[in-house]
């Protein structure tokens, strides 16, 4: 299935710009752009909070308790998936935002 994006950021593989929709203008790429982005600095900081919670498991001297061991893989399980989206979400951004600079200066 091809995209059909105008223009298409030179780093990002055409298989990926298949699972986004291509923006209709430049105002549309900059809002989804920016929605990305959005995307992205929530992802971060449940990462963060995630890397507490893991944090929390342990003893004083960082060693995970015995009897956290499920939790903490079901966290660690949970950060793997959020940085996984967050990457989605990054990627996704840059599309945009290359497209969005296309748009709006046009090269020669």
């Amino acid at each position: 299935m091809e995209s059909q994006w105008v223009h298409k950021h030179p780093l990002i593989p055409e298989s990926f710009l298949a699972k986004i929709d291509p923006p209709a203008n430049a105002f549309d790429a900059y809002t989804k752009h920016q929605c990305h982005e959005q995307s992205v600095d929530d992802f971060t900081l449940q990462i963060e909070i995630i890397d507490h919670e893991m944090s929390m498991l342990k003893d004083c001297d960082g060693n995970l308790l015995e009897y956290n061991e499920e939790k903490f893989a079901e966290l660690e399980n949970r950060k793997l998936k959020m940085l996984m989206s967050k990457r989605f979400h990054q990627n996704s951004a840059h599309a945009y935002w290359y497209c969005e600079h296309m748009l709006t200066f046009p090269q020669d």
